[in-house]
């Protein structure tokens, strides 16, 4: 851990090299998060409305299945491997790396409010 000063719990702490790459992945999920919340906000506004309501309660129902299937799956074939434990005192987050999900998410929703996000989307197909 790497802060700029001496005591740990109240400096802010300093980005290092995994912080930039979980902020840049990060931005890229909230840029495709606002690009799919925009596009259900539009189709809210539209005769398939329903629709709107629908896909992201089927999202959910499918977190809720995989969450049950993984519990059974551990359940009747444990590993027999223990999780590591917990630190008591986990290190601060860097300001830059908390905002970047918000910050693609906003970007995201720009960019399709543009009609620029099926060009840069294109890129990640």
């Amino acid at each position: 851990m790497h802060y700029s000063s001496h005591n740990k719990l109240t400096e802010k702490p300093v980005m290092q090299a995994t912080d930039w790459i979980n902020a840049a992945i990060n931005v890229v999920i909230g840029g495709l998060l606002g690009v799919a919340v925009e596009g259900l906000a539009r189709l809210i506004t539209t005769a398939l409305w329903p629709l709107a309501v629908v896909i992201p309660l089927l999202a959910v129902v499918l977190f809720f299945c995989m969450t049950l299937f993984d519990t059974v799956v551990d359940w009747f074939f444990p590993s027999g491997i223990r999780p590591a434990r917990k630190p008591h005192m986990s290190r601060r987050l860097p300001l830059a790396r908390r905002l970047s999900l918000p910050v693609g998410l906003v970007i995201g929703v720009v960019l399709a409010k543009l009609d620029v996000a099926n060009s840069v989307i294109g890129w990640f197909l």
